[in-house]
């Protein structure tokens, strides 16, 4: 039998990345969901761009994710070392942000790295 539906967990579950449960928690507002409390309530939108925004946060991030180790007590699970592969990440977070004409976050990582004139900002 499913427990009940949790979003949040829903959300760490569509990646093998771990990540912090504010990155959860944060995606979830961004994306309107964070008040869903059934699985029939989502679109096929909704967990596309999820899994999109995922995997940007993962792309944003360094190329080697840490360990990381949860205990309570005696209890205790540990994840290994995650490696990114930037380029696989970008074309499926990219494809899914067309495909919902979400392009202005193209906007943030173009690539490009230049010096601005401080002067147009005062």
């Amino acid at each position: 039998m499913l427990e009940e539906f949790d979003i949040l967990k829903y959300i760490e579950g569509l990646t093998g990345f771990v990540f912090d449960k504010t990155v959860i928690e944060r995606i979830a507002r961004d994306r309107g969901v964070a008040e869903m409390t059934s699985y029939d309530e989502l679109t096929q939108r909704d967990k596309d761009l999820l899994l999109a925004d995922l995997l940007y946060t993962a792309y944003c991030s360094p190329n080697m994710m840490a360990s990381h180790t949860n205990q309570h007590g005696s209890y205790s699970k540990t994840y290994g070392a995650q490696t990114i592969n930037r380029d696989e990440l970008y074309q499926i977070f990219m494809g899914i942000y067309r495909k919902y004409g979400e392009e202005e976050i193209l906007e943030g990582i173009q690539g490009k790295v230049g010096w601005i004139d401080e002067g147009k900002f005062f």
